[in-house]
């Protein structure tokens, strides 16, 4: 009977603890763990409210660090992270609770994804990370593509299989 109490409160516990925000995320300073861990919670565990943190926590890094690489990763980041499902299916917690960002609400939280989005392309425009520009260019061939802008998306498309080449080529030189 003791042993069967214990479980229960074992158990009672760790469902408590699963209702904390933060439960299961390693702390890092690294803004690029963040960033993962982040894309990786909005993503696939509908966890919005730690992955905006994260995300938040990343471009303060990179703002300090003046790294302007990690800088266009976070601003996608987070432009992605407005758009997500996570937080469309959390509706209700975001117009009672705000978002972090003081000037984002549920209902322009399309406009700042776009806003960040944004902010990254002139920083992925310079970059030399050619991994981070092979992503960022297919996903906006991919959005391009859903809008009906075929020929702009070719073009992004175009520009992500250069990146890649570019990338694969960089990989192995430091081989």
């Amino acid at each position: 009977m003791a042993k069967a109490g214990a479980v229960i409160g074992a158990l009672l516990i760790f469902c408590l603890l699963q209702a904390c925000a933060g439960v299961g995320i390693v702390a890092s300073s690294d803004p690029r763990v963040k960033l993962h861990d982040a894309r990786y919670l909005f993503t696939f565990q509908n966890r919005p409210l730690p992955a905006e943190r994260l995300i938040r926590e990343a471009i303060d890094i990179c703002k300090r660090k003046s790294d302007q690489d990690c800088l266009a990763d976070a601003y996608l980041t987070y432009g992605y992270f407005f758009r997500s499902e996570a937080v469309a299916s959390w509706e209700k917690v975001y117009r009672r609770d705000g978002f972090l960002h003081p000037a984002a609400s549920f209902d322009n939280r399309l406009d700042k994804s776009k806003e960040y989005i944004e902010k990254a392309k002139p920083l992925i425009e310079k970059s030399e990370a050619y991994d981070l520009k092979t992503n960022a260019y297919l996903n906006f061939g991919n959005e391009l593509e859903h809008q009906g802008r075929n020929s702009e998306a070719c073009e992004m498309y175009a520009k992500s299989l250069v990146a890649n080449r570019k990338n694969l080529k960089k990989k192995l030189v430091t081989m």
